[in-house]
């Protein structure tokens, strides 16, 4: 009898473990599967007006350069791609991925691809050569973006300097490899016909377009699953998922809120004036500053009527009732203290928008750097303090304690930099 049981268990283990093998050598053969459908051809425009268009799109409104640099730079930086996003202890563990090199260098970049080929990665999800692409990319939201959109934003990339930039190849784990081969992630749905951008006005109708297929404001603020990445379209906007950080190993984290019109753990309470703040200026009704994984720096750059056209059709969601996780330190970093400490600040709530050591960035006209060299610490700290709202500077009194503020000084202060000239 018990010689029976013990090959009886024998036989169930050992079925097991060959199914597992056959699992796991189907899961490694199917996970890169090639997509059979077509690619559209297609055309951008390269005259001046779709440049720029493509342009604010790219910088300022998907603000596509924020992953396809090397994690470093600002918007008027080559995105030529490198950027590391290391998924391994996110959910069940993804792998690491890259981003890729968008210049048009014709061997590391996007010199060989067609219009078409680069509107489909955009949109559906589908590499060059027709293998799946992991969803980073904000596939659910640029699935819709009109021709026209879409393709002055290939117009741009077409107009920038070649970037020979070799980026490693993605390391997905076996999880990844497994929800591509069973087809949990997948490319979207084909784009098959031409796709119209709803009339441009301060309505629900445009501000849907504007937060959902240009800007980023669906992709971070709408629920996800932990385990697959896919999103909960049924409580759109009640706050993100992942906190951002994790993955490019930030020394803060903080997750994307709530924005639907609940009174209690929404924007149902917020007026436009709080709202507009926010978005351009990272200040909430509270007089606390956002975190700056919410790219305010560059929202400020949008036209007021997209802004108010968002505001307007975020007023027309149901009210979800929903409290997002609080923003806290990343426990895989150390945080030191003095002058490192003030560089880890400067760079997390400072550096998009005055740039690596204060050289200037997009969103500032003035190098910090330059105006530093001419003021007190005991000036900078108030500036830092106060802010001044007129200019879209926040003011961090009510966010970052005194001895913070010191730190960060002490850090400015370790910058060789001159004051600035008068002409």
């Amino acid at each position: 009898m018990g010689k029976s049981v013990l090959k009886i268990l024998a036989w169930v283990v050992g079925s097991i473990v060959g199914l597992l093998i056959l699992l796991v050598l189907y899961v490694q053969l199917r996970w890169d599967a090639t997509d059979g459908r077509a690619t559209q051809v297609l055309k951008a425009p390269a005259d001046t007006a779709s440049i720029a268009r493509g342009e604010h799109i790219f910088k300022y409104q998907a603000q596509c350069w924020g992953c396809h640099t090397n994690g470093q730079g600002d918007a008027n930086s080559p995105p030529s791609g490198g950027m590391l996003f290391d998924l391994t202890n996110v959910g069940p563990g993804f792998g690491k991925f890259y981003s890729r090199n968008l210049t048009p260098d014709v061997e590391t970049g996007l010199g060989g691809w067609t219009d078409g080929e680069i509107v489909q990665a955009m949109r559906e999800g589908i590499s060059r050569d027709h293998s799946p692409l992991f969803p980073i990319m904000p596939l659910d939201w640029y699935n819709n973006m009109a021709d026209e959109d879409v393709l002055a934003v290939v117009a741009y990339l077409r107009s920038l300097p070649p970037i020979k930039n070799p980026v490693p190849a993605r390391e997905p784990s076996i999880v990844a490899k497994a929800l591509f081969a069973f087809s949990v992630v997948k490319p979207k749905e084909p784009v098959s016909g031409p796709i119209v951008a709803p009339p441009r006005g301060i309505t629900a109708e445009y501000g849907k377009y504007v937060s959902s297929q240009l800007a980023g404001c669906a992709d971070c603020h709408t629920p996800r699953s932990l385990d697959d990445g896919h999103f909960y379209f049924n409580s759109l906007f009640a706050g993100g998922s992942f906190p951002f950080g994790e993955d490019t190993d930030e020394p803060f984290l903080s997750y994307a809120r709530n924005l639907t019109p609940d009174m209690e753990t929404g924007i149902g309470s917020w007026t436009e004036d709080e709202f507009l703040t926010a978005v351009t200026a990272g200040v909430r009704p509270d007089s606390t500053v956002l975190s700056a994984h919410m790219p305010y720096a560059y929202y400020k750059m949008l036209h007021p009527d997209d802004l108010q056209a968002i505001y307007v059709y975020l007023k027309t969601l149901p009210p979800f009732k929903r409290k997002t996780v609080p923003n806290a330190i990343n426990p895989r970093v150390s945080i030191p203290v003095g002058v490192e400490r003030g560089k880890l600040l400067f760079t997390y709530r400072c550096q998009v928008c005055h740039g690596k050591e204060g050289d200037g960035a997009p969103p500032t006209n003035v190098k910090l750097a330059e105006v530093a060299a001419s003021l007190t610490d005991e000036e900078l700290i108030e500036f830092v303090s106060d802010g001044q709202l007129n200019l879209k500077m926040p003011a961090f009194g009510k966010t970052l304690s005194k001895d913070e503020l010191k730190e960060i000084v002490a850090y400015i202060r370790t910058w060789d930099s001159k004051p600035a000239q008068n002409d």
